[in-house]
């Protein structure tokens, strides 16, 4: 059993992650109730987490996705996302009674639990060790856009589903790594590209080998991936939630790509992410500057781990540069939310002396007190 230590004192890393849990949810509870009293709003907690598009998770999770007929008037409809954490949150109300709200605020907040506890591991196992996993537990839970994990949104979910399947990529789980990219790549569109870690771990961990019988060529490589069928069925395995829900989509409306073409209803086309990028940077004082602001630093962050030959950080590039070749509208959230990010900021925050760590950690609560507060306001800066 994996534990932290503090203070002489070990804790079992189980009941470590369920506490900072337990904490951050009920801070997170006590900024609803400020922003309850301050705005007189007689909205509950569960009603108040309900903003944005958890309206549209709320909707397919009760009645589907429709047809055509469901088309919003300005062009916008359900099956712009994707289907996992919908269908669960779905199966939980039919199965509990209990209202869809209470039931995804609840689902995500277990889902919460399972991210910090694994992604602890990850870091004991692949990283820089209990520092680090303390760090990340305390970024996770506290920090920006911590609000999101407890809604009916997908981060939770995509996050953890990331963690595990490339943490059994890692251990050499290759059909659990398979599994859970499958299941990824059901619950957001930017799940296929999972399906690239697996070329890129084998090129990084090929290359890491010592082996001087053998020289390091692309053919020897292609042999040395050969050997693993575990790895290739694994691999073949990832696409599968994605392409399924295609085949659903194809059946209902004649058109595979639907998820795709609906996004125009929200203004979104496929264009050059640098474009995007620049138009929000020269936007001052605009949200889109802000979003912007935020994609330069964590794309700063990612060429940092690149450099290091990070799997991570080149998988989450791609993650980065899709959305954002639609729009920089939501880059914040994105990217604050992605797990390379995430990692190398607690990497960061473990290497600080005692004083550099308080102050971090006393700042990053701040933002993420900030950015829960704006949730509750429906400030369009959180989204």
């Amino acid at each position: 059993m994996k534990k932290i230590r503090t203070q002489g004192k070990t804790i079992p890393l189980w009941l470590t992650a369920g506490l900072i849990v337990l904490a951050s949810r009920i801070l997170l509870f006590a900024v609803y109730w400020y922003w309850k009293n301050e705005f007189g709003s007689d909205n509950g907690f569960f009603r108040s987490l309900m903003q944005w598009d958890c309206g549209w998770y709320s909707a397919i999770a009760e009645n589907g996705y429709g047809t055509e007929a469901d088309i919003q008037p300005d062009g916008q409809a359900r099956w712009a996302f994707f289907p996992l954490v919908p269908m669960l949150e779905g199966f939980l109300t039919l199965l509990t009674g209990l209202p869809i709200r209470v039931v995804g605020v609840l689902m995500n907040s277990v889902i919460l639990y399972l991210l910090t506890l694994w992604g602890a591991r990850y870091c004991l196992k692949f990283d820089e060790g209990k520092w680090q996993a303390l760090a990340f537990m305390l970024f996770v839970n506290f920090g920006p856009y911590n609000v999101y994990y407890s809604t009916l949104y997908t981060e939770a979910a995509f996050f953890l589903l990331i963690f595990l399947a490339l943490y059994n990529l890692q251990s050499g789980h290759w059909l659990l790594m398979g599994l859970f990219g499958a299941l990824a790549g059901a619950t957001r569109n930017t799940g296929i590209f999972l399906v690239f870690a697996v070329p890129i771990w084998c090129i990084l961990q090929y290359l890491r080998e010592d082996d001087p019988l053998h020289p390091k060529t692309p053919a020897n490589l292609v042999r040395w991936v050969l050997t693993k069928p575990r790895l290739i069925l694994g691999t073949f395995m990832m696409p599968l939630g994605f392409f399924l829900y295609m085949h659903y989509l194809q059946g209902l409306l004649g058109d595979g790509m639907a998820f795709m073409h609906v996004q125009k209803g929200w203004g979104k086309e496929v264009g050059n992410p640098l474009v995007h990028l620049y138009q929000g940077l020269i936007d001052i004082g605009s949200t889109d500057f802000y979003q912007a602001t935020c994609t330069v630093i964590v794309l700063y962050l990612l060429l940092h781990q690149i450099f290091r030959r990070r799997l991570e950080a080149i998988l989450t590039l791609l993650f980065v540069l899709v959305p954002l070749s639609t729009t920089v509208a939501g880059m914040a959230r994105y990217t604050l939310c992605s797990f390379p990010i995430v990692l190398e900021a607690a990497n960061v925050l473990a290497k600080k002396d005692r004083l550099s760590k308080a102050v971090w950690c006393v700042f990053l609560l701040i933002v993420g007190i900030g950015t829960s507060y704006q949730w509750f306001c429906g400030a369009l800066i959180v989204i």
